[in-house]
């Protein structure tokens, strides 16, 4: 599945081709693309265009396989009767931009009125749509209009969604491009309006001031976390009976910008041992609270990339293979703590990691304690992921 996308360049990535080739990309979408225009410009002003040559840009879409399906952003409004000619068949979305929201002029309106019968479909606002007439292949978006209800018209369709609040720059360029995406996945145009509708308000709703369509990745990440887990977790029970403590044990891996253990996936009500054999309570989460979770969190604020801790029944026989086969290994002793850290919830567990980095120098493979009054004595197993954890608790099992 392929768009060819002829854009303006955005330097700052809120728009243009940048933003065109996120959109598609959101949609699993693959880009061709050719720059149409060069701007000047940050997420606040826009300083100078500088468009190009049709003959150059020409050059470069022949030797690109021909699209099915063609989205136009900022360039000289002929380009569309261009691509017309050199692709009869083929769908074209244009994004007509007349102006940027600071004031500056990109188009000539009467070139503009020239060419749109050119597009199967123009994208717009409902302004511009005012100044250059209005016609059936027109969708009209009605985002500066001042109330909590965003409205789109595509003939006699009217499509409303309610408003994210803000000011976002790139909107119209995001919601042409998924339009285009969505047709590119045979939508008929009706449904590919209401799906790039809905799928803009998501972007909108993790985004601040530009079109940060690069959050929606932040969702693929919370699948990868949990499906990770849940994939691995059969080989944690097999090897269970072995190693999951009095306490129960979990295994935690945290998101690449964790902060609180509720970005930290987990098993809730922890792996438990049932008649000898190890069994999960549930499948991973980001829910429930964890000690191992706020071990990674502590650990990723010296070693962002060391983002998976397990905790393991202590055997002194771990410890020594650990050693024996290369692992970095922190004994962690107990009655040395400070009461003010014991006395506090969760504090023991900071400063043990604080200072076995402080010693080491370099991010531990294991910290083990033999216990103290109330408390288990433990091994807490480190790594960048949850295979690399469980490889180093198997040479810990190994004779």
């Amino acid at each position: 599945m392929m768009v060819l996308v002829l854009s303006g360049f955005d330097p700052s990535g809120g728009a243009g081709m940048l933003q065109d080739v996120k959109i598609l990309s959101a949609l699993g979408i693959r880009a061709h693309g050719v720059i149409s225009a060069l701007t000047v410009q940050n997420e606040e002003k826009v300083f100078s265009v500088s468009f190009r040559d049709w003959e150059e840009m020409k050059r470069e879409i022949e030797v690109l396989t021909p699209p099915r399906v063609i989205k136009v952003g900022l360039a000289r409004p002929e380009v569309v009767k261009n691509l017309r000619e050199m692709f009869p068949d083929s769908t074209i979305v244009w994004n007509v931009v007349l102006e940027s929201s600071s004031g500056f002029r990109f188009q000539d309106l009467g070139e503009v009125r020239e060419f749109t019968s050119y597009a199967d479909y123009v994208v717009l606002n409902n302004e511009e749509a005012k100044r250059v007439g209005e016609h059936e292949n027109f969708i009209v978006t009605g985002g500066h209009e001042k109330d909590d209800r965003i409205r789109v018209r595509y003939r006699e369709l009217v499509i409303e969604i309610s408003r994210v609040p803000g000011e976002f720059h790139g909107t119209g360029c995001a919601f042409s491009s998924a339009i285009a995406g969505f047709l590119a996945l045979n939508y008929p145009v009706e449904e590919a309006i209401r799906a790039a509708m809905e799928l803009l308000r998501k972007i909108l709703e993790r985004s601040s001031s530009v079109v940060e369509t690069e959050k929606l990745l932040r969702d693929w990440h919370k699948y990868d976390v949990l499906n990770t887990l849940d994939e691995i977790l059969p080989e944690f029970l097999e090897i269970g009976p072995l190693t999951v403590p009095e306490v129960g044990q979990n295994v935690s891996y945290a998101l690449p910008w964790a902060q609180s253990e509720y970005e930290v996936g987990k098993f809730p009500g922890r792996i438990r041992l049932k008649e000898g054999k190890a069994v999960a309570v549930s499948c991973a989460s980001f829910r429930d609270r964890s000690h191992t979770a706020r071990m990674t969190i502590t650990m990723m604020r010296f070693y962002p990339y060391m983002r998976c801790t397990v905790n393991v029944r202590y055997r002194k026989e771990y410890v020594e293979r650990a050693r024996k086969k290369g692992l970095k290994v922190y004994h962690y002793d107990r009655s040395k703590e400070p009461e003010e850290i014991r006395e506090k919830e969760g504090q023991s567990m900071v400063w043990m990691i604080e200072r076995a980095i402080s010693e080491l120098k370099s991010p531990p493979d294991l910290i083990y304690n033999e216990g103290w009054w109330g408390k288990e004595a433990m091994i807490r197993v480190f790594g960048r992921n949850p295979k690399e954890v469980l490889e180093k608790i198997k040479l810990m099992l190994k004779e």
